[in-house]
């Protein structure tokens, strides 16, 4: 007695969850390094040119919390129930579904909730550094989301 089974009716098997952790100051201290003499050297011309130190410091302040995602270390998850984002222990989670149009990038992949994304929806958005796992990651945007919503 033979079975027939239909070729079409399989999903894809799907991708085990992956988790990396984003810690681009761990990963190149050199740059690291480079970074936080430059910021510190800013906020000291800051202060010396404005004739107040406390300029300086609010130099120091304002670039630090523009370049926090080089030095803060960020998680990652990707599973069959979307991207999660650990963020100095609160989680930030993305389901498949809200996912509208995704951007590969050459260092990561720009997650959208909108499908007619426009450059100013960034801040809205999710971003997920490769940190080495580039493969297995647009392998879970393949699988969940296929090609539908990908941007170049």
């Amino acid at each position: 007695m033979s079975t027939v089974v239909d070729q079409e009716g399989f999903l894809p098997p799907l991708p085990p969850p992956l988790r990396w952790r984003s810690w681009p100051a761990r990963e190149h201290p050199l740059r690291a390094l480079i970074l936080a003499g430059a910021v510190l050297a800013a906020g000291l011309v800051a202060g010396r040119l404005s004739g107040q130190p406390p300029l300086g410091w609010l130099a120091v302040a304002a670039l630090a919390l523009a370049l926090w995602r080089f030095f803060v270390p960020v998680d990652y998850g990707l599973g069959a129930s979307g991207i999660d984002c650990w963020l100095l222990g609160r989680r930030r989670h993305c389901g498949w579904k809200s996912v509208q149009t995704y951007e590969v990038c050459p260092t990561g992949v720009l997650v959208l909730p909108r499908e007619d994304a426009c450059p100013l929806d960034a801040p809205l958005g999710l971003y997920l550094p490769w940190s080495g796992h580039r493969e297995e990651i647009l392998g879970h945007f393949s699988v969940y989301l296929g090609e539908t919503g990908v941007r170049s």
